[in-house]
């Protein structure tokens, strides 16, 4: 992911792809998780497959899958390539989110401890990636991604079986289901991702045209990384215990407040700030958000509900959100689409609202 989301939009428009082709392959790479976390989850739960070889399996093909774009494809099979990476790329951490938040709960560790590694990963792929590939050395993309997957492919080989950890006596039990407050929750997420779209889609170019560096550009998104790090480090466990309404508003807040700065700014001093806020916008928002899908969800649910909250958020959301603001940034700039983001942010305290009103009695 640290290669993918600050890097892949570079290698595209490097291909000579003009801004809206970049969003519209960003977009269908965010349109995989649509299909494959849900579908994963129902083949795991309904054929009770091993995790640990579905892992293996999933990591190892889209490591094959990876490879085509090392290959000169037309637009339509660079489409097509694109798209079935995903479709096996995107049902990997949504799996491993759910199984990491049983392994902490029979550890007796926290959950944020586990998460913080993948966060740590992502800070030496940007950091490195941006000293070393923008420029000519763009051209390695499809070679470094390969090789990070295999990596991936060999990680999974000791991860731990779902089916082995579920009925675990140190396992804490899932509260009563709540289909309605999981409908909001779910919406919630959809918003709040999809106001990352310019940042995911276009803060690397953006800053690029700003006349920032490659360097500069990965210390950037280093530095995001780094106060989730935090974040994840030391607050992990209170974030899952404070009422969703409450902590899902206040990130929801403060993304909005981030998503205006960079669109009103592009000093220095200011985009490091903002990038702190990403410690909200996603570390504390994605903690909680996992932690409350699977109370929500109950039981018997919890894998196929992890897919669908990571397909109607990271799927959904990110791809409309990467679309729309293609169309924004073609037309009207990069600033006009980080305003976009803006609102977009703000429409998720409708379901804030909502969850209220369906956690009232149970929070």
């Amino acid at each position: 992911m640290g290669l993918l989301l600050p890097y892949f939009p570079v290698y595209l428009k490097h291909l000579g792809l003009n801004e809206l082709w970049v969003g519209i392959l960003v977009a269908i790479l965010a349109a995989a998780k649509i299909f494959s976390p849900p579908l994963a989850g129902l083949l795991i739960e309904r054929y009770q497959l091993n995790t640990r070889r579905f892992l293996w399996l999933t990591a190892c093909l889209s490591t094959i899958a990876a490879a085509a774009l090392l290959l000169n494809l037309s637009l339509t099979w660079m489409m097509l390539s694109v798209f079935l990476f995903g479709l096996l790329w995107a049902s990997i951490l949504p799996l491993t989110d759910g199984v990491s938040l049983i392994v902490a709960e029979v550890s007796m560790i926290h959950y944020g401890r586990l998460r913080v590694w993948g966060s740590l990963g992502f800070v030496l792929a940007s950091l490195l990636g941006g000293w070393y590939m923008v420029g000519e050395n763009i051209t390695h993309f499809p070679w470094i991604l390969c090789a990070l997957l295999c990596v991936a492919t060999f990680a999974a080989i000791g991860f731990p079986n779902l089916n082995d950890l579920k009925h675990h006596p140190s396992q804490q039990q899932p509260s009563k289901r709540n289909p309605q407050a999981l409908k909001w929750l779910l919406f919630t997420g959809f918003c709040m991702q999809a106001s990352h779209g310019a940042y995911y889609g276009f803060f690397s170019l953006y800053m690029l045209d700003a006349g920032y560096s490659g360097s500069e550009i990965g210390l950037f998104w280093m530095l995001g990384v780094l106060a989730e790090i935090i974040l994840m480090w030391y607050w992990s466990k209170p974030i899952q215990q404070v009422s969703p309404v409450w902590l899902l508003g206040l990130c929801l807040l403060l993304a909005a407040l981030r998503w205006l700065g960079l669109a009103l700014t592009t000093s220095m001093f200011a985009i490091i700030l903002l990038q702190l806020l990403h410690a909200a916008s996603f570390a504390a928002f994605h903690i909680a958000a996992v932690a409350w899908v699977r109370n929500f969800a109950g039981q018997s649910r919890q894998t196929s509900a992890q897919g669908w909250y990571s397909a109607i958020g990271f799927g959904l959301g990110s791809t409309l959100g990467i679309l729309l603001c293609a169309y924004i940034v073609q037309h009207y700039g990069y600033a006009q689409a980080f305003l976009t983001c803006a609102g977009f942010a703000l429409l998720g305290f409708s379901g804030i609202w909502q969850l209220q009103r369906a956690t009232r009695s149970k929070t």
